[in-house]
């Protein structure tokens, strides 16, 4: 299976500028825990990811006022892609070795095509495949 047949096509994004409140509002609205991040409404090349954890720890913890914080502040710049063509397999690997549960996919230019999430493999994947990504992602490492 491709991840194009499971993936979230042209997910709500955030542009650089936008404040942090605007990313949480929009994670309450749509009931999801990222929101990708594109350099611009003209331009849509992913130029990181903010979750629900990001503006909890990077601005909440922080002190900062949601309303002032811009999402590239705490956004996470170093995001693992995929492409829609790619097996599930390659992406339940991804997830693994990068302990992350969402993967945007993006396209020769890096712009964002979709977002495939552990949920989305869960319900078409075998449930040790699963199991096993759940395992992987929850391991600690480094501390």
């Amino acid at each position: 299976m491709k991840v194009h047949e499971i993936m979230t096509i042209a997910p709500m994004c955030c542009r650089r500028g936008d404040k942090a409140q605007q990313a949480a509002n929009i994670m309450r609205q749509l009931n999801v825990g990222v929101i990708p991040i594109v350099e611009s409404d003209e331009d849509d090349t992913l130029i990181g990811l903010v979750t629900d954890r990001d503006l909890c720890l990077e601005v909440l913890a922080d002190g900062s006022y949601p309303v002032e914080k811009n999402v590239e502040d705490c956004m996470s710049e170093d995001v693992v892609t995929c492409k829609a063509d790619d097996t599930l397999e390659k992406v339940v690997l991804l997830m693994q070795r990068h302990q992350v549960r969402r993967i945007p996919v993006v396209d020769s230019q890096n712009h964002i095509e979709g977002i495939v999430s552990l949920a989305d493999i869960a319900v078409t994947a075998h449930e040790q495949d699963v199991a096993d990504t759940i395992t992987e992602i929850s391991e600690p490492h480094g501390f």
